[in-house]
């Protein structure tokens, strides 16, 4: 069982004991990023998030490194749509030192004109990579025909434009407003006294304030008909995304979705898998994934495929689509997508980083850390009715969007055949 400890400033700390492992992992789970943002300053928690390793009052940016490297750990951090943190992996005899890098590093950033300047280049080149990159990008043009004009559509990265004109002062008060006690998880697992965590924790932020609690506008979704988002761009393949809106992260079906993906192109022995790679070799990688978030998600199938054989694809992924509605999925189909979720839980929770990832994510986004046991229960309860019961509501004209970059040397086509 998980421990943890709220201060009166809102300040969470949970923690779970793995006595066994050599290591301890430890996260600041801030409830900040893209959502929260507005189109006249998206990416500016990204932004933060890169000029918060540059360097503090106590440690130079190097220092920080060193610090967590120079011990033999590692160092990271991450912004997402509602979420951004600060993890880092060391010998738990090291913990202490770790706890005190990450606080250290959100509490008293310098933020630094001259850094604000060199990582504003570093910001605008990653952004210019994601282009670059159709396997990525073309994810950001389908989160844009899912939501488009709102945040959950916007690049975590940020636009050009904006980045090109970020001030200090800004990316300041940006931190003043969202990087407080009452939004903030420390969540660690590993080799650890609970006790002594809280107490750091509590040395590092209890004399703070709560402050005031992040909040973002609610989804907006819209649609009638399906919708494509196609980008011309001289490649050797044709990147794709398929899919649409599906489940918020906390909604009773959400176990349900889970093993339906499994079966759908969650792994190697997927439908998607084997039908469009295994029988036409029309990709060399196909899968599909699920975005939760709190108040929408979405159910994507994402592949490169051969330009000349995209209609072909396309064809073969809404088959697979349909399926789900006309027939019920297998016996042998649902208990193999069961055991492969549940093996897949469970050896993930072994490991320290993973397992701490499992707490902060769910303390911070659901105010709770659902046990090992009652996930595997809820799976076990999962029927062939609610997979199709699920696939009959989401897998619709209404709630189908493709996005796509290529040479489009087959538009109309693909035009013709995209309903279901």
């Amino acid at each position: 069982m998980y421990q943890e400890t709220v201060f009166e400033n809102g300040l969470m700390v949970v923690t779970q004991g793995m006595p066994s492992a050599s290591s301890s992992s430890v996260g600041l789970w801030i409830k900040a990023g893209g959502r929260f943002e507005r189109k006249d300053n998206n990416g500016i928690s990204h932004f933060l998030e890169h000029l918060l390793f540059k360097g503090t009052k106590k440690r130079s940016c190097r220092q920080i490194k060193e610090s967590i490297e120079g011990v033999g750990g590692g160092l990271n951090g991450f912004t997402s749509e509602e979420i951004t943190c600060y993890l880092a992996k060391v010998l738990s005899k090291h913990l202490p030192l770790a706890l005190d890098v990450l606080s250290d590093m959100v509490l008293n950033p310098l933020l630094k004109e001259e850094d604000v300047e060199k990582e504003r280049m570093v910001v605008r080149e990653e952004i210019k990579m994601y282009e670059d990159l159709p396997s990525s990008y073309v994810h950001s043009l389908f989160d844009e025909l899912l939501w488009p004009d709102q945040p959950l559509g916007f690049m975590i990265a940020g636009r050009q434009e904006v980045i090109a004109t970020m001030g200090r002062d800004e990316i300041l008060n940006h931190k003043n407003l969202l990087y407080n006690p009452g939004n903030l998880v420390v969540a660690v697992a590993g080799k650890l006294e609970h006790q002594r965590v809280a107490e750091e924790a509590e040395k590092a932020f209890g004399g703070l304030p709560r402050g005031q609690r992040n909040r973002f506008s609610k989804v907006r979704e819209k649609q009638a008909k399906p919708r494509m988002k196609l980008k011309g761009k001289d490649t050797e393949q044709t990147h794709l995304c398929l899919g649409g809106k599906a489940l918020p992260r906390d909604h009773p079906d959400k176990y349900a979705l889970g093993i339906l993906n499994v079966i759908l192109g969650g792994n190697m022995s997927s439908r998607l898998f084997n039908e469009v790679r295994e029988k036409r070799g029309l990709a060399y990688e196909i899968r599909s994934s699920i975005a939760r978030f709190q108040d929408t998600g979405a159910l994507v199938v994402s592949a490169g495929v051969d330009n000349r054989k995209v209609t072909e694809t396309i064809k073969v992924i809404l088959k697979e689509l349909k399926k789900f509605k006309e027939k019920e999925v297998s016996k042998k189909e649902l208990r193999q997508a069961k055991e492969f979720s549940t093996g897949q839980l469970l050896l993930g929770l072994e490991d320290t980083t993973n397992y701490m990832h499992w707490l902060g994510e769910n303390k911070l986004c659901l105010g709770r850390v659902p046990r090992a046991e009652e996930v595997l229960k809820k799976l076990k309860k999962v029927t062939a009715q609610d997979l199709q019961r699920i696939a009959k509501r989401f897998f619709t004209n209404e709630n189908l969007n493709l996005a796509l970059i290529g040479p489009l040397k087959e538009e109309k086509e693909i035009e013709k055949v995209f309903q279901l």
